[in-house]
């Protein structure tokens, strides 16, 4: 890409940036020089369609591939390849277009009533969009799980973008064969498995069947690495809408214990939720004790948390229907905005386990949020009486109010009041412990 600010558009200089990146600083270098040019005339904009991916109405695309604004006496300007596409490679198989897919498939036709399952993007200016998020893949020797990417349209962005080493895991089999003839164009550089994310080693005896997968299978040709080293793997894909908050949770008790995935060192997931959910994840101690729940402490307290896009439902397909979601009362309806699907970054922290915690005592952690959060609006002493006695003294050390409800805690001050607890040994010989290894597998059971 090229960048030039001046009357007239002869002087370039060489950018090693994303589009986004050079579009959001083209747009504030306008706005200053706006605040210069006291008589400029405003931006200036003619829309063509020479390039497919324009990121905002107030630039223009010339036949020769120049994003272009005019501010005064001035042009502001990107020279554009003329499309990214056309490095990938070995030419890719055609796509069908949109129409014929939905007619093809009905799980893309279906409207949502009771159960939602998989959501795909059949944009491919959306699919640009994502990736561009992910940052620049040209030189990135990291391998990207790709979930349930349907007839892989992001797919191409990501082969488009320079990814090298690409996973598909496809828990459907009507998109395989999308996936396998992309592959085979391609080679070395996309791999498929017909696999589900969220089964990855389930609990239990018994020969592991498909879409359920081992980890051990999964990760053959990666290298494990130290938790505090930079992330193994990439996952992009989206969070199935039918169980979002179990698999977040079985996420989180992976993380905590470190088995299964994360025994091979972190990854970075970029998940498209619902709005709903990421609300949830990201709501604040104390406020609303509807939306902050366990899994917003244990999400919070794994994760840095960064939302890198929010789309309409309107992009993704099938299209939900408005108002089939029920509450079971009508006031709660207002706090779960839901019109949105939410991009969002999820890496686990890697100083987690530097003030005590560990995979051994992990479930624990999980176990002591659980209780506290099965009744939020009690009092925090209360509901510690009952567990360890004589605790009054451990919450007055952590500068806690003897008032505080249990939802008043924040995720750092959860894991506070846990290694506290572990240091005092008020875990040790008692029934804390057998209780909470006993329920963590339950559920982690249940979520496989």
């Amino acid at each position: 890409m090229w960048l030039f600010i001046s009357k007239s558009p002869v002087m370039m200089l060489p950018l090693h940036l994303s589009r986004q990146t050079v579009c959001s600083r083209l747009l504030g270098a306008s706005k200053l020089l706006q605040e210069t040019q006291p008589h400029s005339h405003s931006l200036s904009c003619h829309r063509n369609s020479g390039v497919r991916w324009v990121y905002s109405a107030a630039y223009a695309v010339t036949p020769k591939n120049v994003l272009l604004c005019t501010v005064g006496q001035y042009r502001l300007g990107v020279l554009l390849l003329p499309a990214r596409t056309s490095a990938s490679g070995p030419q890719l198989p055609p796509l069908p277009s949109t129409e014929e897919l939905v007619r093809k498939h009905g799980c893309l036709r279906r409207a949502f009533k009771s159960r939602i399952k998989n959501k795909y993007i059949l944009d491919p200016a959306l699919a640009a969009v994502v990736v561009d998020h992910l940052g620049d893949l040209s030189e990135n020797k990291q391998w990207i799980f790709e979930l349930n990417p349907g007839p892989g349209v992001v797919t191409r962005e990501l082969l488009a973008a320079g990814a090298s080493r690409i996973l598909i895991l496809e828990n459907d089999k009507l998109f395989l064969p999308y996936s396998m003839a992309l592959a085979k164009h391609v080679r070395d550089r996309v791999h498929v498995k017909y696999a589900d994310f969220f089964r990855i080693d389930p609990m239990g005896d018994g020969v592991i069947k498909q879409p359920a997968i081992s980890s051990v299978e999964l990760f053959n040709k990666i290298q494990p690495a130290h938790w505090k080293e930079e992330v193994v793997v990439r996952v992009v894909g989206m969070l199935s809408q039918e169980k979002e908050k179990t698999h977040l949770r079985h996420l989180c008790y992976r993380i905590l214990e470190r088995s299964s995935l994360f025994e091979y060192g972190r990854m970075e997931l970029n998940l498209f939720i619902t709005e709903k959910v990421y609300n949830m994840i990201t709501a604040p101690p104390g406020v609303d004790l509807v939306i902050y729940e366990s899994t917003s402490i244990l999400c919070q307290a794994c994760f840095d948390i960064q939302l890198l896009l929010k789309e309409p439902n309107s992009r993704f397909l099938p299209v939900q229907v408005k108002g089939q979601t029920t509450y079971k009362h009508k006031a709660n309806a207002d706090r779960f905005v839901n019109d949105h699907m939410c991009l969002v970054r999820l890496t686990p922290k890697a100083a987690l386990f530097d003030q005590g915690l560990t995979p051994q005592n992990g479930s624990q952690f999980i176990f002591l949020v659980r209780q506290l959060m099965a009744k939020p609006r009690a009092k925090l002493t209360d509901r510690m009486e009952i567990w360890v006695p004589g605790s009054l003294n451990i919450l007055s050390d952590l500068g806690l109010r003897p008032d505080m409800r249990a939802g008043d805690l924040s995720p750092a001050q959860f894991m506070k009041l846990f290694l506290l607890l572990l240091k005092n040994g008020s875990f040790h010989n008692t029934w804390w412990e057998d209780e909470a290894y006993e329920q963590i597998h339950s559920i982690n059971n249940r979520a496989a």
